[in-house]
């Protein structure tokens, strides 16, 4: 059971979207559905905030019955979901870190996303959650315009994995992973959900105190420390729960549930 400070009540909620809000490349339950509702009637801006481009997070917010504001692109981009409009992006040039990366990694696939949140790759792969337009280009392409992440993608890498290139990335915001694949998503330098987060609470005059967030991996620490009190999933790595106020129910869906009657229900 989730236990809230006394008198704490958020005026905005950050939720991650997979394996949080929903199952990876799931859909939104009714419950979780109904306890979103349930906030926002009690007054609270619900946010996605999610390593998602625009046109794979639109979608979800639709499911959940919100129409506002996203986090999207580990806050890279900040976006509304009626009209789906990009408001604001935190952009770098790519081509520094692609000469960099194509010494140490000279075989594998490259992507870029572009402020329209379009994915130009060298080598077409399934962008999943990623976002809904990939474009094949030379490599030269990836090279020409300012962009809001590079995704590095290495079969190669699938044993050892990217930490000791990504320790190398000192320029700039760093996450790494290994499942089918190899994979390390580069962003602008000291860019996360938590950043764009303060910024769209600049924007409605909320106060960091009055925040809450839920997430469940390794890009949503940032964003669970910075918020007025951080909710980790209970599927979450020992260092996610590490750095959170509470931990919720491991199951995606059913903890945002939990921590949304908690807090209701008090």
């Amino acid at each position: 059971m989730i236990t809230y400070p006394q008198g704490f009540f958020p005026e905005l909620l950050a939720l991650d979207i997979d394996d949080t809000l929903t199952p990876h490349l799931g859909t939104v339950a009714e419950p979780v559905i109904d306890a979103i509702n349930r906030a926002r009637a009690a007054g609270i801006n619900v946010v996605l905030a999610t390593g998602r481009s625009l046109s794979t997070t639109a979608p979800i917010a639709r499911a959940a019955g919100l129409d506002g504001w996203v986090v999207c692109s580990n806050g890279a981009v900040l976006a509304t979901v009626e009209p789906e409009t990009i408001i604001e992006t935190v952009t770098f040039d790519p081509k520094p870190v692609l000469d960099q990366l194509v010494e140490l990694l000279p075989n594998a696939v490259y992507a870029v996303e572009d402020v329209h949140g379009v994915f130009h790759t060298t080598e077409l792969f399934g962008a999943g959650a990623l976002g809904l337009s990939i474009r094949q280009v030379p490599f030269e392409h990836l090279l020409t315009d300012p962009v809001t992440r590079l995704v590095v993608r290495s079969q190669e890498h699938r044993e050892d994995g990217f930490a000791h290139i990504a320790q190398q990335m000192g320029l700039h915001t760093v996450v790494f992973g290994i499942g089918d694949v190899a994979w390390m998503d580069v962003g602008p330098k000291g860019v996360n959900k938590a950043t764009m987060l303060a910024t769209l609470c600049q924007r409605l005059d909320i106060n960091q105190a009055r925040t809450m967030a839920v997430g469940d991996s390794w890009n949503d620490i940032d964003m669970l420390r910075w918020a007025g009190f951080g909710i980790a999933m209970g599927s979450a790595p020992e260092s996610v729960k590490a750095i959170a106020n509470a931990v919720t129910d491991p199951t995606p869906g059913e903890g945002v549930v939990a921590a949304i009657n908690a807090l209701l229900d008090r």
